[in-house]
Order: C-alpha cells, then structure tokens, then sequence
C-alpha cells in the first residue's frame, strides 16, 4: 500500500497537471489543503521545487527554453502566515513594499525585440514553455509595439531610448464580462484563459482573452524598484492589475487585504484569488534568494475561504453525460455564506484517498467529520477531513454503474461508466447533438422532460415528437410545455438535411468533433459507407489524425451505425456533396454568423478555422482591413471579401 507522502503527492501531481492544461481537478482551497499537509510531513520534499506542471509530450505548439525562468510564489494562508514572512525577510517598518492584485489566469512571458512584439510563451514548467505567439497577438492589452522610449526614472519624468530586448511577463485572464458574453456554458474564467490561450482551431477566440502585464526586464534586467517597473509598464500601455504601495508594516498590509475582501474584490472586471506582496526594491528583494525556486523577497496572500465542520453521512455517486462517475459528499446542513450547504463534489477517487491520508485503508466513513467551505462564495467543497469515526459504516467505492448496473473501469483518476446505452447518459447525448448542430430553444429543462417522461431514448427519437398525440401534456415545471414542443419540433424539422461531417462529427465520437470528421470528409471518405469501411490504418495515415485518433474514430462509428440508421429512417438526411459552391473552401475571420456558415454549407462549401493553404475565400468583417492576416491571404492569392459578397455567394 502506498504510504501517506506518497498519496498526496500523486494528488499534487495530477491536480497540478490538470490545472495547468486547463481543466482543473480540485479547487485551489483543496490543492493548498493538500500541500499544507504535505509540508507537515516533509517540508523539504522534493515537490516543493517544482514549479508549473510538465508540457505534454504530444503538445502541436513549439516548445521553447525560457531565457529567463519563469518561478512561482509561496503562499501565505492566514495572516499568521504573512507576519512569520516579515519576519524572516527582516523587512522594517521604513522598508516599501508594493501591493497588487494576484490575478487568477494563465502565465505569459512575452519577448520584444526592436520594440515589436516577437515571442510569446505559457509558462509550461517554468523552464520550457509553449510559443503561442499567434494567438496572443490577437488578445487585448498584448502591446504589439512599444514606444521608442521609456522612462529613465527621473522624479521630473525623464526618458531613455527602450532597449532593443525587453521581457514582459503577465498573466492571461478572461474578463468577467466576456466570459459572460463569449464563453457562455464554460466552466470558469480561468479555465477558460488557460484553454483558449491554446487553441490550435478557433484560434481566433483569443481575442476575447486579456493579457494583464506585472513584470518588466529591459535587457532583460530587473529594474530598480518594483513600482519603477509598474508605472513603466503603464507608459507602455500594457493593461495593468491593480496594486499600491504600503510600508512594510503587518497591520498596513492586512488593512489593505481586508479592504479587498469586503468590498475591492467584489468590484474588479476579473477574478483575482488572493494579493501579490513584493518589497520594493529590487536589491533588498534578490539579496534573500530564494526557496525552492520561489523568490523569498515576495509572497502570496491568499484570500479566505468560509469553511465550517460537519459529519459525513453518506457519499452518492452520480454518473455525468459523459459517463464519467463523481463522488458527491452528503452531510448534516452547514450554513455557509447565509445559505444552507447539505452536499458537495468530492472530483474524483484520487481526491477521496488524499483526503484520508491518515487512514490505512483510504475511504470515508459514516459519521467521519469534515471541513466544508465555499469556494469563492459560492460553491461547497469538502476542504479537510477532521475526525475518524472508525465504527462508521464504510462508503466504499462502486464498481458498478448507479444508472445502468453495468461495469465501470478506471479512466486516470475517473471512473467512469463505458456503456453507450446508460440511460443516465442520454440527456448529455441530446444536449450535445442539438447544441452541435444549431438547433435553437431546446434548453436542458425541455431536454430532461422529454427523456423522463419516456418521449425520447436517443438523438433519433427527437424527430419523431409530432408522432405522440398526447406530446403536448408535456409538463416543465408542473406547466404545460406545449409553446416550447412546437417550438422544437419546427426547429428540428428545419435542421433534417446536414453536411456528413455535422452528422458524424455530432453523434459524440471520442476525439471526433467536426472539424475531424471533414477532415476525413476532405481524405475521400465523403459518404456513409466509405467512412464505416475505412480501416483505422487508412483514417490514421490521413494528416493531422493519427492512431489514437483513428482507433477511436473507427471504433466510435461502428457502435453508433444502428443510431445513424434510426436518424436517416426518422427523415434525417445527408446533403449533397453537390452545389454552386461545391469544392471551395471559407474561412471567417472577425467574427462568427452560424446562419452564414450554414448556408454555405447547404450550398456544398466546405468551411475552414483558419487561413490554410488553398483557401478560396476568407470573408471578413473589414475586408479593407491591412491586418497580417489579410496581408497573407491576399500574398497567397486566396479571395478576400466582406458579409454581403459572401452572402451574394451563396444565393
């Protein structure tokens, strides 16, 4: 059996990784909690001088060597923590130290050179990173030429020539507003960042993202005094966080904490989870070193999190759309944040076992009490466990569905239900189809209905809703949906005739959306049975698949035959590879118009996410636009034109 150093670390590890591609595993209050325990154990573990998390391997970016490495901070959990670090820094009330928002986004090094913009890398594991540059030129607040000067200093606001080399190092967020009016349905602000940052398709939802610049190095060299480097920044016109400057007082610092919590907080365009405290000058900073790769003249505040203690009575295991099973905690009612908290998502097997790090056997008990809190207000979490209740009824782990019965296997730290007939698995299946393929006014609520009360089993099973006499008794809410059938039957009956690579790319393939399936499409497999009779080595052999790709393709096609069977017999159908715009290629670019793409599709064109080799037509908001990107494709000889020519196109 593993023992309890090695359980957390395993924990850290694969929280660390996921957080770092985007997709969090457990909340930062967790990842602390863990660490917190970890350091109790063995504060000098080899752990602590990682920093970031590994590239992947099979990662398309360029992976690229930090000329100057990209380090981290230590925390400080509570204001004990934040008088132990004055301490040992030696500061003294006459020393400054600068105060600034600890931004919750993706890291970003961007290098100049002759004051233009000319590489951009993600952290990755501070000393490699990915060069993204494509895509940060086309966020906000990434200044794409600095000005020909700089200030040297000067009280009286003198200037100096800006060095031909100059390193900004930032952080990528997604502000609050566009989160809301751009990633509508994603999980968070900064998942978002870190996974949009990155995009390889789509790329141009980048745009959309922030990069908020912190740190400046002409030179590559540190500057004086930190506040020196902030206001130069601002002269450059870099997007700034938010910061001020306060002695090198206890007291002053936690007054300014506390005014971010009741109020500063609350008020920001972007979400920050904690202040970033870093003294002043840069030659008392670097004359402390650091620890573990972390510089030791600055640390991190974290912000609190409300948490409460509370017994354990039972963990329920929910089996989501995608046949992934999350263990979810059931306890007695604990008030958090003025509202009643009686459950919260315990993520996965290997965070149920780094929670009981002092148990032999790693699992919960009935009775066991446990630290809740809400993270950031809002949502419960199960931080700590407390107290062991040994003569507690043991929640062990299902090996069996909860929906279906069938048998579950380990995916990474997931288990999760294989069984493409779960019926626990068919709303999310619903979701995806109508969400993929543009049909609007179908909501989840209408969705849930429609599959409880027996109308629907599968996708096919939508169009065939006008056949049910009694489908207008439907009821939502203990109210008549009938406006809303009618609704989604017309919409439905407008969206029978689709591209093959909408219909495949739609059916819920692993690794398979649609951008994948025309990619196949394009190949020569461009009907329904040349795609069931392709062989996963003929599918990887096409560029850009692969045979991990391919095996799931193939693999996934022949189990959802009989579905696509049952699509084309309810009136499903398949269009024309013919059309007047038959063998041209699109591509937008500036902006998104799904009635645009879908008429150039019903008219047999094939759209692109990007400016590719043999684009015929990149349509374009500005089509008088100088942008590099229109300089290319016009360099390449593809067509470029605006909405209205496009649509002239298309009729």
């Amino acid at each position: 059996m593993l023992d309890n150093k090695t359980l957390l670390v395993n924990a850290l590890n694969t929280a660390r990784d996921a957080y770092y591609r985007g997709n969090p595993t457990m909340t930062d209050a967790e990842y602390d909690a863990l660490e917190d325990r970890l350091r109790t154990l063995d504060p000098n573990h080899d752990f602590f001088k990682q920093v970031g998390a590994p590239l992947p391997k099979d990662g398309s970016w360029l992976e690229v060597r930090h000329e100057i490495p990209m380090g981290s901070l230590n925390k400080a959990q509570v204001h004990a923590d934040l008088v132990q670090w004055f301490k040992t820094s030696g500061l003294r009330p006459t020393d400054s130290l600068v105060v600034m928002d600890k931004l919750d986004g993706a890291s970003l090094s961007i290098k100049y050179v002759n004051r233009k913009l000319a590489q951009a890398l993600t952290r990755g594991d501070g000393i490699t990173g990915q060069d993204i540059t494509r895509n940060v030129l086309l966020m906000q607040g990434a200044v794409k030429m600095l000005p020909p000067t700089m200030p040297n200093g000067d009280a009286v606001g003198g200037t100096m020539p800006t060095p031909d080399v100059v390193y900004v190092r930032g952080e990528v967020i997604c502000l609050l507003d566009d989160f809301k009016n751009h990633f509508r349905g994603e999980s968070n602000p900064r998942s978002t960042a870190s996974g949009t940052m990155k995009r390889q398709s789509n790329f141009e939802k980048a745009s959309h993202l922030t990069f908020v610049a912190y740190q400046c190095r002409p030179d590559g060299q540190a500057m004086p005094t930190k506040s020196m480097e902030l206001e130069t920044l601002k002269y450059f016109g870099f997007t700034m966080p938010r910061y001020s400057k306060a002695k090198a007082v206890p007291s002053e610092v936690e007054n300014i904490y506390q005014a971010y919590v009741d109020s500063i907080r609350d008020s920001l365009n972007y979400e920050i989870d904690g202040l970033v405290i870093e003294i002043d000058d840069v030659n008392q900073r670097e004359a402390l070193g650091e620890s573990n790769n972390r510089p030791k003249g600055a640390i991190a505040y974290k912000f609190p999190h409300e948490a409460k203690p509370t017994i354990l009575r039972n963990i329920r295991w929910q089996v989501g759309k995608s046949g992934r099973i999350t263990p979810v905690a059931e306890f007695d009612t604990v008030n958090l944040v003025n509202s009643n908290v009686v459950q919260a998502s315990l993520h996965n097997v290997s965070n149920i076992q780094a929670l009981n790090h002092r148990r032999e056997t790693p699992m919960f008990k009935v009775g066991d009490m446990i630290l809740v809190s809400k993270r950031n207000d809002v949502i419960p979490y199960v931080e700590e466990l407390l107290t062991l209740n040994e003569t507690g009824e043991i929640l062990s782990t299902p090996d069996q569905c909860p929906s279906c019965n069938g048998p579950l296997t380990m995916d990474g730290e997931y288990l999760v239900c294989k069984n493409i007939d779960c019926p626990a698995q068919v709303t999310g299946a619903i979701r995806r189809w109508v969400q993929k393929i543009g049909i609007l006014h179908i909501g989840d609520a209408l969705i849930e209905a429609l599959v409880e009360d027996g109308y629907v089993e599968d996708i096919a099973d939508l169009y065939t809703l006008e056949s049910h006499e009694n489908i207008e008794d439907l009821e939502i809410n203990g109210r008549k949906a009938r406006a809303a059938i009618k609704l989604a039957i017309t919409n439905l009956n407008n969206k029978k005739t689709l591209p093959l690579h909408t219909l495949v790319g739609s059916l819920g393939i692993p690794l398979t959306g649609r951008d994948s399936a025309q990619t196949i499409v394009n190949a020569g497999y461009d009907t329904l049975s040349k795609m069931a009779k392709a062989t996963i080595s003929q599918i990887a052999s096409i560029p850009g698949m692969g045979d991990i790709k391919a095996r799931a393709f193939v693999t996934g096609l022949s189990q959802k035959l009989d579905l696509i069977a049952k699509l084309l017999e309810n009136g499903i159908r398949i269009q024309s590879m013919s059309g007047p715009l038959s063998g041209k290629t699109f591509c937008l670019t500036g902006f998104r118009d799904p009635d645009l793409v879908s008429a150039i599709e019903q008219a047999g064109g094939t759209l692109k996410s990007s400016v590719v080799k043999n684009l015929n037509y990149l349509i374009a908001q500005d089509p008088n636009s100088n942008s590099g990107k229109m300089q290319k494709a016009r360099k390449d000889g593809v067509n470029v034109i605006g909405i209205d020519e496009a649509w002239e196109l298309v009729k």
